[in-house]
């Protein structure tokens, strides 16, 4: 082994000798960052779902690798022709990479809904703006006594990009096809956050919400081995084109039979999802599937919604807010959200009606270390509260704080990050937490809390999860809502009924989740039993109370 590459080695074995030594030996680092030998005894307990969704990953870094390709060589050729073409395309090159991709890919799903496309896109866009400018910079490049030298010898254009402008570019094609393999895993991710159902990016984002690291580790190791082998793979083609064999089959293949392949593999991919939208009943989860969502897949698994003549799909989804959005702009038929969401979307003018009711109350609360000492609202005075919630979340966490009277020390939006900043003592308490979900997944890491929940804090009790449609929709429809609230009670009173099968029908539907989390969820599951709806009647006392709360509250 040459000096090369054993120093490099060294270091990296180095570097996981400190990390699994400072994993054994710093407590709170496990909740951040797992040790190796754990991330890699994860990978071993279930490498067909690791192999599983990198399949999906790798699809996605492809398609949008080819699609990025077949968009970027032609644009290239043109601005390294005409001044003009490049004067016009250049900045809008720019303005497009300056775009972040996580705040594009949304928009994709809102274009395109859950196919294919939606995924591919972002990827293309991050892989497009410097490959198609390494292949500009290099068919620019050629010499131009060259150049004089074909046209002189009466050379078409086609000859002349053929013979020379192409080999004469390959160097820098080739470093920009490196740097799209470096960067298209980045691309593939920032899609699959936003519009996808399966892939490495949504076991990252679901392992990490259930503090499952060393699955998300695991996920991230795959991805990482993918790029590599990505990257490698462009290097030993590059080093095959020193024979100039792929070359030659190259300049025998005309420029549209490429195009044609792109389209086929983008329609093929997104025809079944086209195909299937008109007939099932698309649901979107208010969250990751966790305990509260077990009655729907259990609905699904007995055939309640298929006995009422509802095709019903699920679909999950990562960031809470979303929901209403999708559902206003008629890409799901059915969202479950909270009802404080849903009264403020439709003070705004939101078409939403309530057809279902999941859970019937409220299971946001402020939970606490045990160790702390607090047992009445009045102990939290000098604490530090860390929150998830919106704008109008946070006046209601001000109103709740000062009708009992307690000043914080601080207060810090922590986003979705609720375990890990308890975990490592950063704050002292959470609002925006479940108490039949946050308390359990801290228990199973070893940290003890407690909680307040919003009415002992006086708020009025209001619906936790409730099913809604947009109005003028089929699913608003009468009939229905009647179909959809049967079969939902008929979910939820097998789950009352038979509470351990019901939990095992969930997790054949959601096959990722580790022993760990599977454990938690258990005990999450069973605590949460008594919040389910008994009946699908909204009642309007209750919804008229809480609204005319809020009102006071949020304007």
């Amino acid at each position: 082994m040459s000096k090369n590459t054993l120093f490099p080695l060294l270091a990296f074995l180095l570097l996981l000798s400190i990390w699994e030594f400072g994993s054994l030996f710093f407590v709170e680092m496990r909740l951040v960052l797992p040790a190796p030998s754990n991330i890699i005894a994860r990978i071993a307990q279930q490498p067909d779902r690791f192999l599983f969704h990198t399949e999906k990953t790798f699809k996605t870094m492809m398609g949008g690798f080819l699609l990025a390709f077949i968009l970027a060589f032609p644009l290239a050729w043109l601005m390294s022709r005409w001044l003009s073409a490049r004067l016009m395309l250049q900045p809008l090159f720019v303005i497009i990479q300056c775009v972040p991709m996580f705040a594009l890919a949304p928009i994709m799903v809102i274009w395109f809904g859950w196919t294919y496309t939606a995924i591919v896109i972002p990827t293309a866009i991050m892989i497009f703006f410097p490959l198609t400018m390494n292949i500009y910079q290099g068919l620019h490049a050629t010499p131009k006594d060259l150049l004089d030298y074909f046209k002189c010898n009466q050379a078409t254009t086609w000859q002349l990009f053929c013979k020379l402008q192409l080999p004469w570019a390959l160097p820098q094609i080739f470093s920009g096809f490196r740097i799209a393999a470096a960067i298209a895993g980045i691309g593939a991710i920032a899609g699959e956050w936003a519009g996808a159902q399966e892939g490495l990016g949504v076991l990252m984002l679901e392992s990490r919400r259930g503090a499952d690291l060393e699955m998300t580790f695991g996920a991230l190791t795959c991805l990482t081995v993918l790029s590599l082998s990505l990257y490698g793979g462009i290097l030993l083609i590059e080093k095959m084109t020193l024979n100039r064999s792929i070359l030659r089959l190259l300049q025998r293949v005309p420029a549209y039979v490429l195009i044609g392949l792109g389209c086929v593999l983008q329609s093929c991919q997104s025809a079944d999802s086209e195909s299937t939208k008109e007939t099932q009943t698309r649901l979107m989860l208010d969250w990751l599937p966790n305990p509260n969502h077990v009655p729907f897949y259990v609905g699904l698994d007995q055939g309640f919604f298929a006995n009422e003549g509802i095709s019903l799909k699920i679909l999950k989804i990562q960031d809470p807010s979303d929901p209403l959005a999708y559902l206003s702009s008629g890409l799901v038929d059915i969202a479950i959200s909270y009802m404080p969401s849903v009264i403020q979307a439709m003070s705004h003018g939101a078409p939403l009606q309530a057809i279902g009711i999941l859970i019937d109350e409220p299971l946001n609360a402020i939970i606490y270390r045990s160790d702390l000492g607090i047992s009445t609202p009045a102990d939290l005075n000098g604490k530090i509260i860390g929150y998830s919630v919106d704008g109008s979340g946070t006046k209601i966490l001000d109103e709740l704080l000062s009708v009992n009277h307690i000043t914080l020390k601080e207060k810090h939006n922590v986003s979705f990050d609720l375990v890990s900043m308890i975990g490592t003592k950063r704050v002292d308490a959470l609002y925006g937490a479940f108490w039949n979900i946050e308390c359990e997944q801290l228990r199973s890491l070893g940290i003890q809390t407690d909680y307040f929940t919003l009415t002992e804090l006086g708020m009025p009790t209001y619906y936790e999860l409730i099913a809604m449609a947009k109005k003028g929709t089929q699913a608003a429809s009468p009939e229905f809502e009647n179909k959809f609230q049967r079969a939902l009670q008929n979910s939820i009173d097998f789950c009352l009924k038979a509470p351990e099968e019901a939990f095992e029908i969930y997790l054949r539907y959601n096959p990722d989740k580790g022993k760990k989390v599977v454990d938690w969820e258990r005990q999450a599951w069973i605590k949460t039993l008594p919040a389910l709806a008994r009946q699908q009647v909204v009642d309007p006392v209750v919804w008229e109370t809480y609204a005319r709360w809020l009102h006071n509250v949020t304007d």
